[in-house]
């Protein structure tokens, strides 16, 4: 369980990290990176923009063997699914719920960590759904009976 925590709790991190440095703003100090940061503030550059951290927080947990095989399928439904979600959640922030200004804003922050910890909760759910835990090995007493 605590193995799990910190996994979900340092991929959380991993990514706000990473989305902070990719999504940029006018005043940062740092160099837009080609291909990954973000070009306007369109709700696709935005989804974008959220694959691309998903995918390199992944990369990066690959590289320094933090993702074993096992999660490997289950990491890859998760990139597919998650991006694909949030055009459904802006929209539900800007047309449904009908947040502008401040109250807008913080809906669209609160998706930062929020994102990744319900990302972590589903490839926890997959892989223990794909990977089902191996029989205990019993031993045999037949020959005895």
């Amino acid at each position: 369980m605590g193995q799990r925590i910190l996994r979900s709790l340092g991929f959380t991190i991993a990514n706000v990290i990473v989305m902070i440095i990719l999504h940029g703003n006018s005043r940062q100090f740092w160099p837009k990176i080609p291909y990954l940061s973000l070009r306007n503030e369109s709700t696709a550059e935005h989804t974008r923009l959220l694959f691309n951290t998903m995918m390199v927080v992944t990369i990066g947990q690959a590289l320094i063997g933090q993702l074993p095989r096992e999660r490997w399928l289950p990491r890859g439904i998760v990139l597919a699914v998650f991006p694909a979600l949030l055009p459904a959640l802006i929209f539900l922030g800007k047309r449904v719920l009908r947040l502008q200004g401040d109250a807008g804003e913080r809906y669209n922050l609160s998706l930062v960590p929020l994102l990744p910890i319900a990302a972590s909760v589903l490839e926890e759910i997959l892989t223990a759904k794909l990977n089902p835990p191996a029989d205990e090995p019993h031993a045999d007493y037949s020959h005895l009976v």
